[in-house]
């Protein structure tokens, strides 16, 4: 598997800063964003705007009855487990918090660009979980992690993770 920068995610938003400022957009401090923030435009809905499923549930596909058959899904197989997220409801939601093997990962889709990744959420041990930011970058979602969010309240975060990998989870469309 792949070994991805962090910034892929580009989770570089400062999640919680409401400083007025000139490079705060959306309610995100922008200040030493590893892209330029000139190009980082707001995608209409606020922060969270574009809710995220965080505890998403599953049925067998001959159980369903709101797909058709030919209906395009992300397929993930990951330790051994295979899922399928339907690209009709990712559409609205754009990010779905889930696990593997009890272990997060966060599946994420783009309906602009029609792209979706899948990565762990295990940052150094422990579980975040991730949400939509209401920012575009490239016409891209741009995420944010709730975590961070809660446990460095007030500091820019870009920094902490600039180094930082995570995994690829392999993924299909």
């Amino acid at each position: 598997m792949k070994i991805v920068k962090f910034i892929l995610l580009l989770i570089f938003l400062n999640a919680c800063s409401t400083k007025s400022v000139a490079q705060n957009k959306n309610g995100f401090d922008l200040k030493g964003a590893l892209i330029p923030v000139n190009q980082i435009h707001g995608g209409g809905p606020p922060k969270d705007g574009i809710p995220s499923i965080d505890q998403p549930t599953f049925v067998l596909a001959d159980e369903e009855d709101y797909l058709q058959n030919d209906a395009a899904v992300l397929g993930i197989n990951y330790q051994g487990i295979i899922k399928a997220y339907p690209i009709n409801i990712l559409n609205w939601h754009e990010i779905v918090n889930d696990q593997f093997n009890q272990e997060p990962v966060v599946i994420t889709f783009c309906p602009l660009c029609g792209s979706g990744m899948a990565f762990s959420a295990s940052i150094n041990g422990k579980a975040h979980t991730f949400g939509v930011s209401g920012l575009l970058y490239n016409s891209d979602v741009l995420l944010y992690d709730r975590l961070m969010c809660q446990h460095f309240s007030g500091h820019n975060f870009t920094q902490l993770f600039a180094d930082f990998r995570i995994l690829l989870v392999t993924n299909s469309h």
